[in-house]
C-alpha cells in the first residue's frame, strides 16, 4: 500500500556541477504521517510528462509544464528561475488535486516522488506474528496501527469534501479504502495484543518474574492499546454511519438489487398511517426557527450525530490548545521583547549621560583654547 498524499511544493532551487552545469528543484513531499524531499532536473518532469502523454494521449495532465527558454539561459537568472520553479510546483499540485487519479495511479508518479511502497496487501492484513514480537518491534508495530488510524481519519474528512462537491465516486473510493484500513486494523490489534501478553510472560528481566519489562511500563502499553482500540471503534462508526447517501435508494430484498421506485419508497416511509413523515430533524426546542440539516449531517443517525459533535468538540479543544500554546509563545516573546526594550533604554541614557560630560567637557576645552588665543 503506497502512502496517500496530501501536498506537494516546490520549495526552491540549487545549481550543481557534476556532471556538468545544471539546476535542480528541491520537490517536497507531504503524506498523511511523513514528509519528504526529492531533487529532480527540468529534464525529468519533461520525461514524466512525456510518459503520461504516452500513457494518456486522449487525456494530458491538467496543467502544463513551464515552457523552455530557448534564447536565454536559466542558470544565472533568479527571475526565470523563480518562474519556473512556480510553474513546476503548479504542475505537480494539478496532478495531486485533480479529481481524476489517472495520473497518480501509475507507477511513473509514484517512482518520480518516491512514494515508499509500503506493505503489500498480505502484510497489511496480517502483520508479525505475536510470538515474534520484542520490546522495540511492538512499539514499531504500534506506531504503524496508529499511523493506520490517523489514514482513516483523512479518508474520511477527504470523503466529505467530496460529498459536499457532489463527487460521488470519489466519495465512494475513500469509504472503500476507508474500510480496508480499518478491516487491518481490526485483525492486527488482537495480535498485538496477543504480542503484548506474550512479552508480559517472557523470559526474566522485568518488574515481575518472568516478565520482560516493569509492571508501570506493561501498564502504560495496556493503555496504548485501549487507546487504539477506542478510536478504531470510533472510527468504524463514524464510517458505518455515514455509509447513505442521498441517490438512489436500493432494495434489497430477498436477493435482489433491484433500484427501488419513487412509489415503493414513499409507501415505505409511509408506513400504515399513510403520511409521508417529516424529512427534516428538529435541533433544539424552537419550533419556529429549525435548524436546517447539513450534507455532513443528513445522512448520520442520532449515534453518528453525536460522535460527530464530539469529535467535532475534541478539534475544537484541541485548536484552542494550540492557540493557548501560541498565546504564551507569543507572551514569552512579548517579555523578551521588553527586557531588551529595558536593556537598549538604560544603554542610550548612559550614552545620553556620556555625551554630556563629553560636550561639558569640550566647552572647557574651547574656554581655555580661546584663553591662550
Amino acid at each position: 500500500m503506497a502512502e496517500t498524499l496530501q501536498a506537494i511544493y516546490v520549495r526552491d532551487y540549487e545549481a550543481r556541477s557534476q556532471p556538468k552545469p545544471h539546476i535542480v528543484y528541491r520537490v517536497e513531499v507531504h503524506a498523511a504521517v511523513r514528509t519528504w524531499s526529492v531533487w529532480k532536473r527540468y529534464s525529468e518532469f519533461e520525461q514524466l510528462h512525456a510518459r503520461f502523454t504516452e500513457l494518456f494521449p486522449d487525456h494530458p495532465p491538467p496543467q502544463h509544464l513551464p515552457a523552455k527558454h530557448w534564447w536565454q539561459s536559466t542558470m544565472d537568472n533568479p527571475e526565470l528561475l523563480e518562474e519556473r520553479r512556480a510553474g513546476l510546483e503548479t504542475y505537480l499540485r494539478g496532478i495531486l488535486s485533480h479529481r481524476d487519479d489517472r495520473w497518480r495511479l501509475t507507477h511513473e508518479w509514484n517512482e518520480f516522488l518516491a512514494v515508499p511502497a509500503g506493505r503489500s496487501q498480505a502484510d497489511l492484513f496480517t502483520g508479525p506474528a505475536p510470538h515474534s514480537f520484542t520490546t522495540e518491534s511492538w512499539l514499531e508495530e504500534f506506531r504503524t496501527l496508529q499511523g493506520l488510524a490517523r489514514e482513516v481519519r483523512s479518508l474520511i474528512n477527504r470523503r466529505e469534501t467530496h460529498l459536499g462537491r457532489s463527487e460521488i465516486s470519489a466519495s465512494h473510493n475513500c469509504t472503500i479504502q476507508s474500510k480496508k484500513l480499518l478491516t487491518s486494523l481490526g485483525l492486527r490489534i488482537p495480535a498485538l495484543e496477543n504480542g503484548l501478553m506474550s512479552l508480559a510472560m517472557g523470559t526474566p528481566g522485568g518488574g515481575r518474574k518472568g516478565s520482560v519489562m516493569s509492571d508501570g511500563e506493561l501498564r502504560r502499553r495496556q493503555d496504548m492499546l485501549s487507546e487504539l482500540k477506542d478510536e478504531r471503534e470510533v472510527l468504524t462508526k463514524l464510517v458505518v454511519a455515514n455509509r447513505q447517501n442521498d441517490g438512489v435508494v436500493g432494495y434489497q430484498g430477498a436477493g435482489s438489487n433491484v433500484p427501488a421506485s419513487s412509489g415503493d419508497r414513499n409507501a415505505l416511509l409511509a408506513g400504515k398511517s399513510g403520511r409521508m413523515p417529516n424529512p427534516r430533524r428538529v435541533f433544539g426546542r424552537v419550533v419556529q426557527n429549525l435548524t436546517q440539516e447539513t450534507s455532513q449531517t443528513r445522512g448520520l443517525d442520532n449515534e453518528g450525530l453525536l460522535l460527530l459533535q464530539q469529535e467535532q468538540m475534541k478539534q475544537q479543544d484541541d485548536h484552542i490548545e494550540q492557540f493557548n500554546a501560541i498565546l504564551q509563545r507569543q507572551k514569552h516573546i512579548g517579555l523578551a521583547i521588553g527586557q531588551e526594550l529595558d536593556n537598549q533604554n538604560q544603554l542610550l541614557d548612559e550614552l545620553d549621560r556620556d555625551v554630556d560630560r563629553t560636550t561639558l567637557k569640550l566647552g572647557l576645552v574651547n574656554k581655555k583654547i580661546q584663553k591662550i588665543n
